[in-house]
């Protein structure tokens, strides 16, 4: 081996600490040296056996050395060099040049792309997904095999490098909003990224609102047809969620099965899920205020004699059971989820109302406003609705219809105040746009851009 050729590749060794999947191979072929350096972990064997293949029937030919079949990056700099090793490609030094030749062979650890388990459809796609950011990128050009479609990608992070890769399409995408992502990009702080909800935060800034600045999802589809719609997506590696921006109040309640059905039955559907998403913000601190104001309904409930406090307590009760409820079936493994069946008859059912643990009525109100919870598309925005339905809930135990009243007024403050990118974040109700209103409850839910199509 040349001199020259050992001297780089120990300032690369330098660079690397001790370990096992770190592989060297020495080339000799022909009267020419080469190099190979990769990640066993990361490196598809296969793609690494065709180019050596490569090398060596260039060689024997009498040919300019030649790297097949990924594609390859010259770079000067080393340690952008041992970057791209760590990333998973194969480094490749030649006695001939002073380049480092980055060949792509990357081949990551990946489970199936299988259908996302909180965005499920009966019609749509089965597909979702994963944690490798180049197959979530394939999923999205299997969609949308347009030219003009950019997918960018960036590495952030100090020790992570984590890749972060923004996708558009040209001459559709809102300019104004590509054009804050990419300088917010380039201003992102040295910070370790290791999830797209990081990602937002490192961008958008930390917030007490609980309420998403951002959509997410897992879903192909759905980041497909918002790009056809102008709005930039964001993926990150080692994640399965896209992040899909501007958004809006009213973007989070849509759901993919209004994308497979008929007109007729889409807007239907629609109209009961908004429906459903105002009953789980404001129909139990309603009735907890009329309750406590002694106001008669056409639930005809016995309101007679609340005690304040006991009353409070068994609404607390009652939904803090179903929110354990909840995040238990999330977490308790598959083969023992059975037995939460089980359980929740006992702490919601007849037994618990005998005890007097919380009446009949208060099950039924708080049902309803889980069942509008679970009717949500976006998980986020979910359990925002529930953090701003207890806090009206409280304000109406203790003030009546007036703390009600003022809960929900604070509540639409806060919506108003969210920020976003282009657009308000209660739009088009909040400035009120009659076009905007119409297609969201009645009209097609994919749109193009036609003065854009160009």
């Amino acid at each position: 081996m040349k001199e020259q050729l050992q001297a780089r590749l120990q300032q690369l060794t330098i660079e690397l600490s001790d370990s096992f999947d770190v592989v060297k191979r020495h080339l000799q072929i022909e009267g020419h040296d080469a190099i190979l350096l990769f990640l066993s972990s990361l490196s598809d064997s296969q793609l690494i056996s065709n180019l050596v293949e490569g090398l060596t029937i260039t060689a024997t030919n009498h040919v300019e050395l030649t790297f097949y079949p990924g594609s390859v990056e010259k770079v000067k700099d080393p340690k952008k060099a041992v970057i791209n090793m760590l990333s998973g490609q194969c480094l490749v030094l030649l006695d001939s040049s002073q380049y480092y030749f980055c060949i792509e062979t990357r081949h990551y650890p990946s489970r199936s792309n299988a259908e996302p388990s909180v965005e499920r459809s009966v019609r749509g796609a089965h597909d979702g997904f994963v944690e490798n950011v180049i197959l979530n990128v394939g999923l999205i050009r299997r969609r949308i095999r347009d030219p003009r479609l950019s997918v960018i990608m960036h590495k952030e992070g100090v020790k992570t490098r984590t890749d972060v890769a923004y996708v558009y399409i040209k001459h559709l995408v809102d300019p104004d909003v590509l054009s804050d992502f990419e300088t917010r990009m380039k201003q992102l702080s040295e910070t370790e990224i290791l999830s797209e909800r990081n990602l937002v935060e490192q961008l958008y800034g930390k917030t007490l609102n609980p309420y998403p600045h951002v959509r997410y999802t897992e879903r192909p589809d759905i980041c497909a047809i918002h790009l056809l719609q102008g709005y930039l997506v964001a993926l990150v590696d080692n994640a399965p969620t896209a992040v899909i921006l501007p958004t809006t109040f009213f973007e989070q309640t849509k759901q993919i099965e209004e994308y497979t059905q008929t007109t007729i039955v889409a807007s239907f559907t629609r109209i009961l899920r908004l429906i459903g998403i105002l009953f789980s913000l404001y129909l139990l601190p309603l009735w907890i205020a009329l309750v406590i104001d002694q106001n008669p309904t056409m639930l005809h409930l016995p309101m007679k004699n609340v005690h304040l406090f006991t009353f409070g307590f068994q609404i607390i009760l009652a939904d803090i059971v179903v929110e354990w409820i909840r995040q238990s079936l999330i977490h308790t493994p598959t083969i023992l989820s059975s037995i939460m069946s089980f359980i929740a008859v006992f702490v919601l059912g007849d037994m618990a109302i005998e005890l007097g643990a919380y009446t009949k009525e208060i099950l039924i109100m708080v049902a309803l406003c889980n069942i509008g919870n679970l009717l949500t598309p976006s998980y986020e925005l979910s359990l925002a609705n529930k953090v701003f339905r207890i806090f009206i809930g409280a304000l109406a135990l203790f003030f009546g219809q007036t703390g009600f009243c003022f809960g929900v007024f604070l509540h639409i403050v806060v919506l108003m105040s969210t920020k976003t990118i282009k657009f308000p974040y209660l739009y088009p109700l909040i400035p009120f746009s009659y076009k905007e209103c119409s297609r969201i409850l009645f009209g097609s839910p994919i749109r193009v851009n036609k003065a854009r199509k160009k």
